[in-house]
Parts: C-alpha cells; sequence; structure tokens
C-alpha cells in the first residue's frame, strides 16, 4: 500500500496492490492497476464510507499453502469477505452497500482453454458472489484485452478509469507499478496452465 499527493484530484491518493483492501471515510481517493484481476468497489452512500479490494483469482481451491490475510486478500472468496467486515466494523451496513466492478482483462492472449480464462473467471465469480450477498452492481467494467487504472472515491462511490495501452503505458501512470502487476499476474496465469494441463492428464491416465 502506498500513499501520495494528486494534484488533479487534490487529494492524497491511497493505491493499493493485489491482495490489498483499504476502506475509509475520509476524503481521499483508493486507486490500483488492473490486468486479470478484479477490483470491487463497495460503498454504503448514507454512511458515506467506501473500501476497495484488489484480488489475483477466484478460489484458493488448487493453492496450497498457510494464509494470513494479504495472501488471502489475493483470492476472491476471501478479499469481499474481508473488505466487507473492515466496512461493517467501520459503520457501513451490508444491506445499504452498493458495488462496482472492475478488472478481468485478458491482458496477455491467453487461449481459451487455458485456465479457464483467469480473468473471465475473476469476473464470473465476482458477480456471482455478490448476487448471493444481496448486494446490487451499479455499475461494471471487466473483460477486454486491456489493463485499468482505477481511482474510487468511496464518499461518493464514484469511480474515474482509464486504459492502459498493451505496449505504451501512459505517462501519467507509474510504468513499475504497472509491470510488476503484470508480471505477478503472469506467473499465476502460468501455474493455473501447469496446474490445468496436470489435471487433464490425471483425468486420462
Amino acid at each position: 500500500m502506498n500513499r501520495y499527493y494528486d494534484s488533479h484530484f487534490d487529494k492524497q491518493i491511497v493505491t493499493i496492490y493485489p491482495g490489498e483492501f483499504y476502506s475509509t471515510s475520509e476524503s481521499e481517493m483508493i486507486s490500483t492497476v488492473l490486468g486479470s484481476c478484479i477490483s470491487i468497489a463497495l460503498f454504503d452512500a448514507d454512511a458515506q464510507i467506501g473500501g476497495l479490494n484488489h484480488f489475483m483469482l477466484a478460489k484458493d481451491s488448487r493453492i496450497e499453502g498457510d494464509y494470513g490475510e494479504k495472501l488471502m486478500g489475493k483470492f476472491g472468496e476471501y478479499a469481499i469477505e474481508l473488505l466487507i467486515k473492515d466496512l461493517v466494523e467501520k459503520g457501513a451496513r451490508i444491506s445499504r452497500l452498493s458495488a462496482k466492478v472492475f478488472g478481468g482483462g485478458n491482458i496477455f492472449n491467453l487461449p481459451s482453454n487455458v485456465g479457464s480464462q483467469v480473468g473471465e473467471a475473476n469476473s464470473r465469480f465476482a458477480f456471482e458472489f455478490l448476487q448471493q450477498k444481496n448486494i446490487p452492481v451499479l455499475s461494471q467494467n471487466t473483460g477486454g484485452p486491456h489493463s485499468r487504472k482505477i481511482f474510487f472515491d468511496p464518499l461518493t462511490g464514484k469511480v474515474f478509469m482509464k486504459f492502459i495501452n498493451r505496449t505504451v503505458v501512459d505517462n501519467n501512470i507509474a510504468a513499475d507499478l504497472a509491470a510488476d502487476l503484470m508480471e505477478k499476474e503472469k506467473k499465476y496465469a502460468e501455474k493455473i496452465e501447469k496446474i490445468e494441463f496436470a489435471r487433464v492428464r490425471d483425468l486420462f491416465a
């Protein structure tokens, strides 16, 4: 997590990374860069409290290891619950929460049979989970071939988004941040591909 002042918004910007989430009732913006990852912005308009998460995979059923909160936050099934819990502790009510969903791009041009398309699987999970929680999705921008950078205003629920060209990173975006996130997502995609192929071999062994 990183914090800096942005003259365009005239506010402090809190940047979150994969596996992180942040919520606040202060006049500040929350930002992140997304490829195949998903970010869900949740907010309680009445209480003027909002938060954003950033998860890399929908579920952890194929990944082994011990889980701390940050690692859990990399998986959608935990990331949404963690954010909801944090918002409620700050005074939000689940019954008043609304959502906006972003990300889930196919930025690596993976074939459709690889890992069921990481971005597509992440997007599908996010919408299904929110539906189960009866949290309405007011807007969304998912899929496609490009990365995104989003800025979320937790007090108003507004989201400002820009696409990042695959080959040319916008000068206003930290290139090292985008490259770092994209490299992490690529490694996860490769890991899923290996696991998927191993599963197929097992079925036909």
